[in-house]
């Protein structure tokens, strides 16, 4: 596996992945790992403009974004078993956008997060 995205903790990032962090657990793991997801997908925005990423790039660190908080055991009812897929799309403006597809249960999961904040 590359870790081009998603690196083992070495210091050379300002700010820790979610899954590092001590308090990577049950809810607070969910509201981690959607920034650690939208941090790939701007590296992945800033890699397509330079050429050097593609869709297919992307989508393979997400899948080990999401192996990681599974083998962290972060919030197994929210990551067991489930997946973040990544599509292509093009809005009305001609603006190429990368958008998450989340699995069911990961989906509810962010539906409900999103209950209780507002």
């Amino acid at each position: 596996m590359i870790k081009k995205h998603v690196p083992q903790s070495n210091g050379s990032t300002p700010q820790g992945w979610g899954w590092e962090q001590p308090q990577c657990r049950g809810q607070a793991a969910l509201a981690l790992f959607i920034d650690d997801l939208h941090r790939i997908l701007q590296a992945h925005a800033a890699g397509k403009l330079a050429d050097s990423s593609t869709l297919a790039d992307a989508q393979r660190d997400v899948n080990e974004l999401v192996a990681r908080y599974n083998e962290i055991g972060a919030a197994p009812d929210i990551f067991l078993g489930q997946s973040v897929e990544l599509k292509e799309g093009v809005d009305r403006n001609g603006v190429s956008h990368t958008v998450p597809i989340f699995s069911p249960r990961l989906k509810q999961s962010l539906v409900s997060m999103l209950g209780q904040a507002g």
